[in-house]
Protein backbone atom coordinates (compact mmCIF):
# COMPACT_ATOMS: atom_id res chain seq x y z
CA UNK A 1 0.00 0.00 0.00
CA UNK A 2 1.83 3.51 -1.19
CA UNK A 3 0.71 6.19 1.58
CA UNK A 4 0.10 9.62 0.87
CA UNK A 5 2.19 12.61 2.68
CA UNK A 6 0.50 15.10 4.33
CA UNK A 7 2.01 18.60 5.89
CA UNK A 8 0.85 19.42 9.45
CA UNK A 9 -0.62 22.37 8.36
CA UNK A 10 -3.27 19.38 6.75
CA UNK A 11 -3.13 17.55 9.92
CA UNK A 12 -3.76 20.56 11.73
CA UNK A 13 -7.61 20.79 10.10
CA UNK A 14 -8.69 17.57 11.26
CA UNK A 15 -9.14 18.12 14.85
CA UNK A 16 -12.34 17.45 16.44
CA UNK A 17 -14.42 14.51 17.60
CA UNK A 18 -16.11 14.27 14.01
CA UNK A 19 -12.90 14.51 12.45
CA UNK A 20 -9.29 13.53 14.27
CA UNK A 21 -6.20 12.94 12.81
CA UNK A 22 -2.99 12.64 15.08
CA UNK A 23 0.36 11.99 14.05
CA UNK A 24 2.27 9.34 15.86
CA UNK A 25 6.25 9.10 15.17
CA UNK A 26 6.07 10.98 12.08
CA UNK A 27 2.79 8.65 10.91
CA UNK A 28 -0.42 9.79 10.32
CA UNK A 29 -3.59 8.10 11.75
CA UNK A 30 -7.28 8.86 11.36
CA UNK A 31 -8.85 7.90 14.52
CA UNK A 32 -12.46 9.60 13.80
CA UNK A 33 -13.76 6.60 13.90
CA UNK A 34 -11.87 5.31 16.97
CA UNK A 35 -12.54 8.19 19.18
CA UNK A 36 -15.97 7.15 21.30
CA UNK A 37 -14.31 4.05 21.73
CA UNK A 38 -10.80 5.25 23.43
CA UNK A 39 -10.58 3.76 26.81
CA UNK A 40 -8.98 6.73 28.03
CA UNK A 41 -12.37 8.82 27.14
CA UNK A 42 -11.83 12.52 25.63
CA UNK A 43 -7.81 12.11 26.19
CA UNK A 44 -7.49 10.79 23.01
CA UNK A 45 -8.77 14.66 22.05
CA UNK A 46 -6.39 16.24 23.31
CA UNK A 47 -3.75 16.17 20.51
CA UNK A 48 -6.26 16.44 17.64
CA UNK A 49 -4.92 17.63 14.47
CA UNK A 50 -1.34 17.51 16.09
CA UNK A 51 1.36 15.45 17.33
CA UNK A 52 0.40 12.20 19.99
CA UNK A 53 3.47 10.53 20.24
CA UNK A 54 4.53 11.43 23.39
CA UNK A 55 0.90 10.77 24.46
CA UNK A 56 0.62 7.67 22.47
CA UNK A 57 3.54 6.32 24.12
CA UNK A 58 3.19 7.17 27.49
CA UNK A 59 3.06 4.09 30.43
CA UNK A 60 -1.42 3.67 30.07
CA UNK A 61 -0.89 2.06 26.82
CA UNK A 62 -0.17 -1.10 26.89
CA UNK A 63 1.80 -3.58 23.74
CA UNK A 64 -1.82 -4.39 21.69
CA UNK A 65 -1.98 -0.50 21.13
CA UNK A 66 0.54 -0.56 18.50
CA UNK A 67 -1.09 -3.16 16.76
CA UNK A 68 -4.62 -1.78 17.03
CA UNK A 69 -2.90 2.34 15.87
CA UNK A 70 -1.84 0.73 11.88
CA UNK A 71 -5.24 0.32 10.87
CA UNK A 72 -5.45 3.56 11.04
CA UNK A 73 -2.90 4.60 9.56
CA UNK A 74 -3.48 7.00 6.38
CA UNK A 75 0.22 8.05 5.37
CA UNK A 76 3.47 9.58 6.72
CA UNK A 77 4.43 13.25 7.34
CA UNK A 78 5.80 15.43 4.87
CA UNK A 79 9.35 16.57 5.62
Amino acid sequence: MKFRSYTKKEVSTHNTRKDCWIIVKDKVYDVTSYVEEHPGGDEILNNAGGDSTEGFLGPQHGFRVFEIIEDFCIGKLKD
